[in-house]
């Protein structure tokens, strides 16, 4: 197995092994769409103005469902079930789960607002990679509340303290978010990011969950602890041997960036 070939699990991108989310081509600007759709249902036409000005084209293999506001921990209730195994479970990522969003697309962030992630882009510095992931995240909606656990609690305690009037003390408007960065690394390691969900948002924050990928919603972290601080988590990849030749492993370590802000309302991913 080479480099170039072998199957890199990832959790925020596309793999280049998934081909039900690989796009479907891509056009200049205003042209039309290939008239293919592969297994999907749907296409879904994106105009994206950066890093080039083009048309892609996105499988969708269902309608999106936006889930109610992500008070607690109940991944059969979220988004009518669409995390779920027996629904469209592969079709969702860790920025679908963080957003309590279902495109089914795989979503990235940024692509709705027109901003494509590459792989060029996970070749950066650490800190260049997440504040390229994290504006991109701000363009879909979502806003910065800190690098620190200190101010996250800062930011929480500005948004409560703007509370509409008869939605209690404790209303905060929407969850919480982290996101943590893998840089592109030895043995071909391609780079990729990942989010966790706050379950607690509006009292301690100590409660997380995530998704990996297509896989299961679960709040336990990478070494199969429960998640109370994502700065904290483990957030390690064991993902086998580095080469045919080579039997160390390829660890891919993703590292805590920053919390984000996920609003009730005006995020839009796909």
């Amino acid at each position: 197995m080479s480099a170039f070939n072998r199957q890199f699990k990832l959790s925020g991108m596309v793999a280049p092994q998934d081909q039900f989310h690989q796009l479907i081509g891509s056009t200049a600007a205003l042209a039309a769409a290939p008239d293919v759709h592969f297994i999907a249902p749907t296409v879904l036409d994106v105009n994206i103005v950066h890093p080039t000005q083009k048309v892609i084209h996105i499988p969708q293999y269902a309608d999106t469902v936006v889930g109610e506001a992500a008070g607690r921990y109940d991944p059969a209730g979220d988004c009518q079930g669409y995390f779920m195994s027996y629904k469209f479970q592969p079709n969702n990522n860790c920025y679908a789960y963080g957003c309590n969003i279902t495109p089914n697309t795989f979503p990235q962030p940024g692509r709705r607002s027109g901003y494509q992630l590459v792989g060029d882009d996970f070749k950066k510095p650490f800190d260049e990679i997440g504040k390229l992931v994290s504006d991109y995240a701000v363009k879909d909606g979502l806003q910065l509340a800190g690098r620190t656990f200190e101010e996250l609690m800062q930011f929480k305690s500005s948004k409560q303290g703007t509370n509409p009037g008869g939605l209690g003390a404790g209303y905060l408007g929407g969850h919480f978010v982290a996101l943590m960065i893998s840089p592109a690394g030895d043995g071909g390691w391609p780079g990729d990011y990942h989010w966790a969900r706050c379950d607690n948002s509006s009292a301690a924050c100590n409660s997380w969950s995530q998704k990996d990928g297509g896989d299961q919603v679960t709040n336990f972290d990478f070494a199969g602890k429960p998640i109370s601080n994502p700065m904290e988590a483990n957030w390690t990849v064991n993902q086998g041997p580095v080469s045919k030749t080579d039997d160390r492993a390829l660890i891919a370590e993703y590292d805590f960036y920053c919390f984000m802000f996920v609003p009730e309302q005006g995020v839009n991913i796909i």
